[in-house]
Formats: C-alpha cells, sequence, structure tokens
C-alpha cells in the first residue's frame, strides 16, 4: 500500500528467504488485495534469472501501473547458475557449506535505479517473516502445537534420531497427518517448488498454489499484548520456567 502513495513512478524489490525453494517468495502472492495487484512480479530460484527479461517486466509494469512491488527469492540465479548476490561481492560461507545469501535485492535496486532512474528501494524481510508471531494463523499455532505433542510423545517412546513430519491428506478437506522420520532422511534436502505452479514469462504464480496454500493461513487469532509490546512466552534459563 505505502508504494502506491507517490504521483511518480517506484519500484520497491523485497528480498525473501528460501535459497533455493521458491515457497516463501510464492507465498507473496496471497498479499494480493485484487486481481492484478501488487506484487506485480514474482522471482523464485526454479526458475533462471534473466536480467534483459527482468528489464522487460519492469517496463511493462512501469508503464502498466507506475508503482511496482517485485518479490524475488534470495537464491534467484542467472542463466549461468551464477546467484545475483555473487554479481557485487565473494560472499561466505556457513558451517554446513551453504552460501550466506544476501543481497539480491540490493543488487536488484541498483540496476533498476540505474536502468531506468526511478525511485527505486529494497526491502530485505530476514527474519522478521519468521518471527512475527502476533500475525500467526489459527491453523499454524495448532499445527505447532500438535506437532509438539507428538515429538514429546515420540521422545517417551524412547525415539531418537527423528524429525516430525507433517503429511496433507490427499482430499478436498484440508487435513494433517503427523509422523517420525530418520531425520538423515530429511537434513539438508530441499523440496523444490513445483514448476507448474510458475505461470507468466517464470514472473508469476497461478491458482493452483494460491489453491494450496489458503488453508495454512486460515483462522485468526487475538493479538496478544502486554504494556503495548507483544506477550511472547518464553524461557526463563535462570529458574527454567515459562513467563
Amino acid at each position: 500500500m505505502d508504494s502506491q502513495v507517490y504521483n511518480t513512478s517506484s519500484v520497491t524489490i523485497v528480498e525473501i528467504m528460501g535459497r533455493n525453494a521458491g515457497w516463501l517468495t510464492a507465498s507473496s502472492v496471497l498479499a494480493r488485495l485484487y486481481p492484478g495487484a501488487n506484487p506485480a512480479l514474482i522471482y523464485l530460484p526454479e526458475v533462471s534469472f534473466s536480467v534483459d527479461r527482468f528489464f522487460k517486466d519492469i517496463q511493462e509494469e512501469i508503464e502498466k501501473r507506475g508503482n511496482v512491488v517485485v518479490c524475488v527469492s534470495e537464491g534467484v540465479r542467472d542463466e549461468n547458475n551464477v546467484l545475483l548476490c555473487e554479481y557485487a561481492q565473494q560472499i561466505a560461507v556457513d558451517t554446513f557449506g551453504h552460501k550466506n545469501l544476501t543481497g539480491c535485492g540490493k543488487q536488484l535496486e541498483n540496476m533498476v535505479r540505474a536502468k531506468f532512474g526511478v525511485k527505486t528501494r529494497s526491502v530485505e524481510l530476514n527474519v522478521t517473516q519468521r518471527c512475527l508471531a502476533s500475525l500467526v494463523s489459527e491453523t499454524d499455532l495448532g499445527e505447532a502445537v500438535a506437532a509438539g505433542v507428538h515429538g514429546v510423545n515420540a521422545a517417551l517412546q524412547g525415539k531418537s534420531g527423528q524429525m516430525i513430519a507433517c503429511r496433507r491428506a490427499e482430499q478436498d478437506v484440508y487435513q494433517l497427518g503427523y509422523e517420525c522420520v530418520d531425520v538423515n532422511l530429511v537434513c539438508n534436502q530441499e523440496k523444490a517448488f513445483p514448476l507448474e505452479w510458475i505461470t507468466g514469462r517464470g514472473n508469476d504464480i497461478g491458482e493452483a498454489f494460491i489453491d494450496y496454500a489458503l488453508p495454512l493461513i486460515a483462522g485468526e487469532l487475538p493479538r496478544l499484548m502486554r504494556d503495548g509490546l507483544p506477550a511472547y512466552c518464553c524461557l526463563d534459563t535462570k529458574t527454567m520456567r515459562l513467563r
């Protein structure tokens, strides 16, 4: 909404977590208030990123709407399999040997500003997108609790080296089941976003994903506040009690 208050053309680039899988970035399509609204363009790492095609997309959207919001995965790569965040500098790796992906939003911001000369900004959501508990859905919270209960019961049964997996039932009514799987089968593995759910010129998300994702954010919860701040449940490490 903020991007639409300006009379001059602008481009806002939102960089979203996800490394090599575009699920989080794809979910930005759910923020469209109506068909044709922002975000206008969505780029996932499952599709090679072409700078020339990106410039054409931006040009078309500026002419169409003036104020453009672009959502892009941190792990997008060009046709030569080079990360966009590597364009500006060499990047470090973590303890698993994974490259620390950050900066593709800033890189695209600089490229758009130089190419089009319009007001341009980039936003890196970073950890905010995964720790803003005040926006958790009722469904999400219920599933988190159920997974925790399943994990505790598994531990009491003496199971170890296991991870709690959620398996979605293949039926019209949304339902999850919980099971234990060998953590070695899951650790360091990735589940790619289905290519058939990516539409346009690789810059948009189709209705099939929207139908898949909407049940995950169903249900509203009361926002618990204390002294004007979100009331989080946390563990006091000194007393080992929840506060």
